[in-house]
């Protein structure tokens, strides 16, 4: 794990606790409303994942593989760094 801080701070390179990516889901759900689509089934038929994983992830419940979120960034064709954000660990827990 990175010594990296947290999102809050404006410079990722100052030295500060641990932290963990997570996908932002609120983010993905306003792209994709605004592309037609916000529902776990809309994402999952433009982005060829399964709909069971894409219900997974706008629940929290799962974070996407390194495949499903690039499938996803492409698919609403974003960079993934505007749907991925830093938690501290002790919070991702």
């Amino acid at each position: 794990m990175s010594k990296e801080p947290p999102s809050t701070s404006d410079n990722p390179a100052q030295e500060g606790s641990e932290y963990v990516f997570r996908l932002d889901t609120r983010k993905l759900r306003e792209i994709a409303e605004r592309n037609g689509g916000g529902t776990g089934y809309a994402i999952a038929r433009r982005a060829g994942i399964s709909e069971s994983s894409a219900y997974r992830i706008l629940s929290g419940e799962a974070q996407p593989d390194l495949n499903s979120a690039m499938r996803i960034a492409e698919a609403y064709d974003i960079d993934l760094r505007t749907v991925i954000k830093r938690i501290p660990v002790e919070a991702a827990a």
